[in-house]
């Protein structure tokens, strides 16, 4: 059986949703509850598949109450343990950016066995994002060469780019444009793949191939409101500084705007009121 990968930008988006939230099952008669083991619930002695389990863990989660999604996952393990729940709490854990508990669930999965190539490389994935965040960079590079390195047919445009942000971090910046180029490669409609190619080439002074990038991912933001509230006001202003760079000012005044739009008070809005009052001194 397949798994889904984890992602560094969307590891819920394995959970699925149900239509509204349930309660565990209760208890039927009238009979006066008596008294429970520490860690099971009102209901837990009726469910004898784990996978029964495993899937009302599913439901809790994707209502964001992970406190009942971990406990659910815990009570398939202990009927059942095997590397697919085990992976499945990971993620919970990596949705409450809980990282150190992330991994410790995601080492138990490999240990248990995942099965397939492709669940193996979910779970290195799944690690390289824990190491990373927790700025254990070798060790998540470790992991994620694995992952761009197993024979298959399947993506590998997260790791490459989770790799060119560790690259990015430390400095080194070829390294980072050969995997951005990668994840361009595999996905050309990743944004954020043009706007970290737009970075590094200004970071050269290579301000009009900055610019190409920076409108291609703009191009691909268009029609998607979500990557527009969260990643737009960066790169907005990164075309905009761009174009600014380049004396091309009616089209920066323009770009510089849209940032306006998005977040006029973060750290982009306030850059881009910066240079925009540059421009309105000195233009």
């Amino acid at each position: 059986m397949k798994w889904k990968r984890a992602s560094t930008l969307l590891v819920v988006a394995v959970l699925t949703t149900a239509c509204g939230p349930r309660k565990p099952p209760s208890v039927p008669g009238d009979a006066p509850p008596t008294p429970r083991a520490e860690g099971t619930l009102p209901g837990d002695e009726h469910i004898k598949n784990p996978e029964v389990a495993y899937n009302m863990a599913l439901e809790f989660a994707g209502q964001r109450n992970f406190e009942a999604a971990h406990h659910y996952i815990a009570l398939a393990s202990r009927m059942e343990p095997q590397a697919k729940y085990s992976y499945a709490d990971a993620l919970f854990y990596l949705s409450e950016s809980r990282f150190t508990e992330a991994l410790a669930k995601l080492e138990a999965a490999l240990r248990q066995g995942p099965g397939t190539s492709e669940n193996r490389v979910a779970v290195l994935n799944a690690m390289g994002v824990c190491h990373m965040q927790l700025n254990q960079d070798e060790q998540a590079l470790t992991v994620l060469r694995e992952v761009v390195n197993t024979p298959g047919m399947f993506s590998r445009y997260e790791s490459y780019y989770n790799m060119g942000v560790i690259y990015m971090r430390q400095n080194k910046l070829m390294d980072a444009e050969a995997v951005f180029i990668k994840v361009v490669e595999e996905n050309p409609r990743y944004h954020r793949g043009y706007n970290k190619l737009g970075m590094l080439a200004a970071a050269k002074g290579k301000w009009s191939d900055a610019a190409l990038y920076f409108k291609k991912a703009i191009d691909l933001l268009s029609n998607n409101y979500e990557g527009l509230q969260s990643d737009g006001a960066e790169i907005y202003f990164h075309y905009g500084e761009a174009l600014y760079q380049e004396k091309l000012y009616p089209q920066a005044r323009a770009a510089l705007l849209e940032v306006l739009k998005i977040a006029p008070e973060g750290p982009f809005g306030q850059s881009a009121k910066r240079i925009l009052q540059e421009m309105g001194e000195g233009r």
